[in-house]
């Protein structure tokens, strides 16, 4: 398997996940290094009468010094405060932890002592434990760091005082070896460090493989119910051919419910079977891994709820809310009147029309999606006892009394949702479920001119034709409503200005959610460190 290249998808997920997850690893070495500073604090009394009391204090000190530094930056660091220079600020203070003790000892045992004492040893550990921060450019760094502090301190300090003829260890060319030696230990494990990320880069590339479906290659999750999710994904067959799709899947704790198979099944040769560019259409339904998908059309884009969610209950402009409501007339319409093979109307109801099944591209696309529970209306009737499918809260009269309905159903759902539109607020509002099925009966609906003054009469007549309680004398088509719609004048005319006045405010909610993402992400960074360190 060819190894991921720097600007793959995975290089960039892992090297965003590293640098995530920088700050933890940052508390985890701050906590050691306070503990083990604080032990050499002991370990260097404890030697008080073999190495002098000169230099037992000097080290007593140092190892006092870092482990209050240690000891407070652990604490920063916890609080959630982290800086990128904070890995190269502790690689340059850990590697120089044993030139301040070669300083000591020439200071207080002379220079053989000093070139020759045990703790130089710590030197190379020093250089290795940088490959940690799994940053090949800062074990390349410590290595020339250490090599740098030990050539000056010999040249400047050690060999002035050394004999005429001092051991041959102690001479330039063997000082210098050894400080070759050191750039050669941070050389080394800056290429561990590389070939660690290489690994890694591959393991993540194979697991992404594993977590292919089929042919669909998963991305980020971009939506979630109680029984399914839906994700970014890519189709890429074989030969080089692209193309983004979404695809929903139903979550493995539930490929065992039969009655949701059969409706997700029902979904997929149903949409397979509709080709409208207001409808979401579907491509293909499989099986891998013990649980069902199907692949749709990606939109890029986000629900009409999140669109609506992102004004905080402020209204859509009128005309981009004609143009989205002259748009899902025409999907509704063409489903109403889907027929099959044979000719003979299949008498189609949706069901389920809100604005969580609206999605509304960056482009002002809109589309009708989510037909999980649309039926022939003969069959569209009460599942069980005291139960009916739909949202609460956009459900016609008749719907959630549990009675025959028909297309004209979804358009009264299409006016509950256009009401919404114009308003940027709920039309039906209660506290309860209960509530909410008998507001759909009892509620007395009031035009949106009522709530949004820029409203015109005409398109309170047509939004109001929509909510009419009686299927009779309700909005007979989506055809209908689309050809009111065209006939609006002035502002709320869904033409020419509508599409791309819902593609701004579609393109805004998108950053707008965007922007909220990173604060989440960035917000979780705290307790995932804290986590990670309790584990560590």
């Amino acid at each position: 398997m060819t190894a991921p290249s720097a600007t793959s998808p995975v290089s960039r997920f892992l090297e965003g996940h590293l640098r995530r997850d920088a700050q933890a690893r940052e508390v985890s070495v701050a906590r050691f290094m306070a503990g083990l500073s604080g032990a050499s604090v002991v370990v260097a009394a404890a030697l008080g009468g073999l190495i002098g009391w000169g230099l037992t204090q000097s080290l007593m000190g140092l190892s006092a010094v870092l482990c209050v530094y240690y000891t407070v930056l652990w604490r920063v660091l916890r609080s959630g405060v982290f800086h990128p220079a904070v890995p190269w600020l502790n690689v340059a203070i850990e590697v120089s932890i044993p030139a301040v003790v070669l300083a000591f000892d020439l200071r207080f045992q002379g220079p053989i002592y000093a070139l020759t004492a045990p703790t130089l040893v710590i030197w190379p550990t020093l250089i290795t434990l940088a490959t940690l921060r799994s940053n090949p450019r800062l074990a390349l760094a410590a290595g020339f760091i250490v090599a740098a502090e030990y050539l000056g301190i010999y040249l400047l300090f050690v060999r002035p005082l050394l004999p005429d003829n001092p051991l041959i260890t102690l001479t330039p060319g063997f000082i210098a070896t050894r400080a070759f030696f050191f750039v050669a230990a941070g050389v080394f494990t800056a290429i561990l460090a590389r070939h660690f990320l290489q690994l890694t880069r591959g393991a993540l590339s194979a697991l992404r493989e594993q977590e292919v479906m089929g042919k669909y290659v998963l991305h980020e999750r971009i939506g979630a119910g109680g029984m399914a999710e839906v994700y970014r994904a890519t189709y890429c067959p074989e030969g080089g051919f692209q193309k983004a799709v979404a695809l929903k899947r139903i979550l493995p704790a539930f490929t065992d419910n039969e009655e949701f198979v059969t409706l997700f099944r029902q979904e997929a040769e149903l949409c397979s079977s509709l080709n409208h560019p207001n409808i979401v259409q579907v491509f293909d339904l499989g099986r891998h891994g013990g649980t069902y998908f199907l692949a749709m059309e990606f939109v890029d884009g986000l629900p009409l709820s999140g669109v609506l969610r992102a004004l905080a209950r402020r209204p859509l402009p009128v005309a981009a809310a004609t143009y989205a409501a002259a748009e899902l007339g025409a999907a509704l319409d063409y489903l109403h009147r889907r027929t099959g093979p044979d000719g003979q109307p299949l008498r189609l109801v949706h069901r389920d029309v809100n604005p969580p099944n609206v999605l509304v591209s960056r482009f002002g696309d809109v589309k009708l999606s989510d037909f999980g529970i649309a039926r022939g209306a003969a069959l569209a009737q009460l599942t069980l006892a005291g139960s009916v499918r739909g949202k609460l809260g956009y459900m016609a009269p008749e719907q959630a009394l549990g009675r025959s309905f028909d297309g004209r159903a979804d358009l009264f759902a299409l006016g509950l949702t256009f009401h919404e539109m114009l308003t940027g607020r709920r039309t039906l509002q209660a506290t309860t479920d209960e509530a909410l099925m008998r507001a759909a009966v009892d509620q007395q609906l009031e035009p949106p001119s009522r709530f949004n003054p820029e409203v015109p009469p005409a398109l309170d007549a047509i939004v109001m034709g929509l909510l009419e309680k009686d299927p009779a004398r309700r909005t007979a088509t989506g055809a209908q409503l689309r050809g009111q719609l065209l006939a609006l004048q002035g502002p709320a005319a869904p033409f020419p200005q509508g599409q791309a006045l819902l593609a701004q405010v579609a393109r805004d909610a998108q950053e707008q959610a965007r922007r909220a993402t990173m604060a989440r992400e960035e917000a979780d960074q705290v307790p995932t460190s804290q986590k990670l360190t309790a584990r560590a």
